[in-house]
């Protein structure tokens, strides 16, 4: 995989794209960093599942709610679009700076494709009524104009990939965009050199294209829809440019990246708060005296990012063999220490939880978070707790059997690059890819690796007979509003079947597969979870919302009707489970659990 999958090159590169966009919505500098800053946390905050999908789109969502969500403060009179409502400004400035096409703008505003219509109509109407000169295409540049581009607007370009948007252009497009806003001075309609792949039609990440990509097999239910049509404000688009440019270049990596190691240092401390065996009316006062003792700790910490305390104490190493299931998993931190993640120091290793409620420390596994992209180390853990998937001191990946000590390795080279990492419902096979173009599987009763190879493949979920789904995601240049798709594929024993394509926004949360191995749950772009044939690509049952807090990953299924989701809770700090009945389309929460972390590993239920 590329360097540029890593979450401080897409800061690096984008985050002033961001800042643009929140100018243009504040119509205030100063306002626009803090909304740009608080948006890229909470959605960064879950990279290592954003990172493989629309990351600029899932970024401009949070963004989007942040400003819509409360009553935001006039903007200053001066500000151009300051005559429109809040969510008469969020439309065209999706539209038109932004470029996205109206299924995506109806999504990161909140409105129906119908409303978002009527809103753009009246938003329009209402700006041109202020200020016609903002409809008027400017051949020629103003003296005192935007300024030239800023090192870091775009980022660097490789051979084969898509030229970089300019600066004040709309953020990195994902699939489904639509063409890109003109440039400075708005010169012409079609952009020279291939711009518009690179606004309109190119991902944020660049892989190179794979031979014969435009000869993949017809849509089918599920696959790409074509893009609305394209907007007709060439001037407004230009104008909207030329005011976004008025934003100071700023590179907001470092308090984006403090803002997130901030954050998880405290849901670290408050883990060690919280005892395992809390129920009934203790935990509840628990919660409420926790969620308190956040909100102190964020305040004390401030934008200093000074270490938390860890916890007082430091478990005991895990033994070879243990019978007690694993229930969940975290790392916790060492302060004042260095902890090296390739050789942990105790205070920085893995922490099991059991059902017992006992703690180990996992001493044999790598542990921490990459110190450039704050993305977590790989760890997975059986449906069961008996079984553990983990990269070794040593470097390999291995398989810890708990229950016999056994350990097997799976056969694969080491990518510099982080895994992701999933498990069959039975725990007998366990799969891991790097988003590249090599995956591995291992069948842990008889040792042997399975290889699966593509061109950006993701193994999104294994059935407990080790029929793998796969994700192989590819640029194409013949469907509409789309430069990547993927391409989804069942591979097992009994062979190969689907082959059939999606956007690849539809597997930003992950998938489970069924028991039964028929059917994949999976979360659409509005946040509903859906069901779908996994050979067919069909879609059936209810699709249930859940947009109270959001999603953050599609974790398993609990019997052959209910599947488990995980949600942020209402303060976005944590997370809590919600089963749903995917017939009925009622949900719930999963109940008798404690709130876990964005991104720790789920065992064992009890």
């Amino acid at each position: 995989m590329k360097k540029s999958g890593d979450l401080s090159i897409f800061l690096a590169n984008y985050s002033p794209s961001f800042a643009r966009t929140a100018y243009l919505l504040t119509g205030d500098a100063d306002r626009a960093r803090e909304l740009a800053v608080e948006a890229l946390v909470t959605a960064c905050r879950r990279w290592s599942t954003i990172r493989w999908g629309q990351p600029a789109v899932a970024v401009l969502r949070e963004l989007y709610a942040r400003f819509l969500a409360a009553a935001p403060p006039p903007a200053p009179e001066e500000h151009a679009l300051a005559a429109l409502p809040p969510t008469a400004r969020a439309v065209l400035v999706s539209r038109y700076h932004d470029a996205l096409p109206p299924e995506q703008a109806a999504l990161v505003t909140g409105l129906w494709t119908a409303a978002l219509e009527e809103e753009t109509h009246q938003a329009l109407a209402l700006l041109r009524a202020a200020h016609p000169e903002l409809f008027t295409r400017d051949e020629t540049p103003e003296p005192g104009g935007a300024p030239s581009p800023e090192p870091g607007d775009a980022p660097p370009s490789e051979p084969g990939d898509a030229p970089p948007s300019e600066p004040g252009d709309a953020p990195p497009s994902e699939p489904g965009d639509a063409p890109p806003s003109e440039p400075e001075g708005g010169a012409s309609s079609e952009p020279e050199g291939g711009a518009q792949e690179a606004v309109g039609q190119a991902p944020w990440v660049a892989p190179e294209d794979p031979p014969g990509t435009a000869q993949e097999t017809e849509p089918t239910p599920w696959t790409v829809p074509a893009r609305g049509s394209d907007t007709d404000e060439p001037g407004l688009r230009a104008a909207l440019v030329r005011i976004a440019a008025g934003m100071p270049h700023t590179n907001l990596s470092e308090p984006v990246l403090t803002g997130i190691g901030r954050r998880r240092r405290i849901r670290v401390t408050l883990w060690a708060t919280v005892s395992a065996g809390a129920v009934g009316a203790f935990a509840a006062l628990v919660v409420i005296a926790v969620s308190t003792l956040a909100g102190n700790l964020e305040r004390a910490t401030g934008d200093s990012g000074t270490a938390l305390a860890p916890s007082d104490e430091v478990p005991m190493a895990m033994p070879d063999k243990l019978g007690d299931p694993i229930r969940y998993a975290y790392t916790d931190y060492c302060e004042g220490v260095s902890s090296d993640s390739s050789d942990p120091q105790p205070c920085g290793q893995w922490r099991l939880t059991t059902l017992s409620g006992k703690e180990w420390r996992l001493h044999a596994a790598r542990a921490g978070y990459d110190e450039e992209t704050l993305i977590a180390l790989p760890l997975a853990i059986s449906q069961d707790g008996h079984r553990l998937a983990y990269r070794h001191r040593d470097g390999s990946y291995v398989v810890h059997d708990l229950p016999t000590g056994v350990v097997k390795k799976i056969d694969i080279e080491h990518e510099e690059t982080l895994p992701h990492i999933t498990s069959s419902p039975n725990g007998r096979y366990f799969a891991l890819d790097f988003g590249a173009a090599d995956g591995a599987m291992l069948d842990f009763e008889t040792g042997a690796t399975r290889h699966v190879s593509g061109t950006k493949i993701k193994i999104l979920a294994v059935g407990n007979d080790g029929t793998r789904v796969v994700s192989d995601e590819v640029d194409v240049k013949d469907v509409p509003g789309h430069a990547s798709v993927a391409t989804l594929t069942l591979q097992g024993a009994r062979g190969r079947a689907g082959g059939y394509r999606v956007d690849p926004g539809l597997l930003e949360y992950g998938a489970a597969l069924s028991p039964d191995g028929r059917t994949l749950a999976l979360v659409s772009a509005d946040e509903r979870l859906v069901t779908m044939n996994a050979r067919t690509g069909r879609v059936s049952g209810s699709r249930t919302a859940l947009d109270d807090y959001g999603v953050i990953a599609v974790e398993r299924w609990l019997s052959a009707d209910e599947v488990l989701v995980r949600q942020p809770d209402e303060d976005d700090e944590d997370a809590f489970l919600t089963k749903v009945d995917v017939r009925s389309g009622k949900s719930a929460d999963l109940g008798g659990e404690e709130w876990i972390g964005y991104d720790s590993p789920l065992g064992a239920l009890k």
